[in-house]
C-alpha cells in the first residue's frame, strides 16, 4: 500500500513538471504585430493596428498581446506593420518587455 501511495504521489509531482525546447520566456521567441507607441529605446507592439491612438486609450478594452521591445532600430514610426526576434528571455508583466534581437517592417 505504502509503495502504491508513493508512486501515486510521484506521479502527480511528475505530471506538473513541463519540458520543452522554446517557451515565451525564452530567446529566439519570434512575432509580428503593429507598432502603437514609439518611445526612446523601445516600441510598443500590439496584434491590430490603431490608428492615431496610445496605449493609454485602448488599455482598458483591448484584449490581446502586447509587449514593449528595447531597441536602437531608428526610423520606426506607429501604424507600421513589423516582424520581430526576442534576444533573451521576455518580463512577464502587461505588457510585455523584452530586447529585441530583429525587427524587420512589413510592406503591406
Amino acid at each position: 500500500m505504502k509503495r502504491i501511495l508513493l508512486l501515486v504521489l510521484l506521479l502527480t509531482i511528475f505530471s506538473g513538471c513541463k519540458i520543452s525546447n522554446q517557451t515565451n520566456n525564452q530567446a529566439g521567441y519570434e512575432g509580428e504585430g503593429y507598432i502603437l507607441e514609439v518611445a526612446e529605446d523601445r516600441i510598443l507592439i500590439v496584434e491590430q493596428k490603431y490608428p492615431d491612438k496610445t496605449w493609454e486609450e485602448i488599455m482598458n478594452d483591448y484584449v490581446g498581446e502586447a509587449i514593449w521591445l528595447r531597441t536602437k532600430t531608428k526610423d520606426l514610426k506607429p501604424g507600421q506593420r513589423i516582424y520581430y526576434r526576442i534576444k533573451g528571455g521576455i518580463d512577464e508583466s502587461y505588457p510585455s518587455q523584452a530586447d529585441a534581437k530583429e525587427i524587420k517592417i512589413i510592406n503591406e
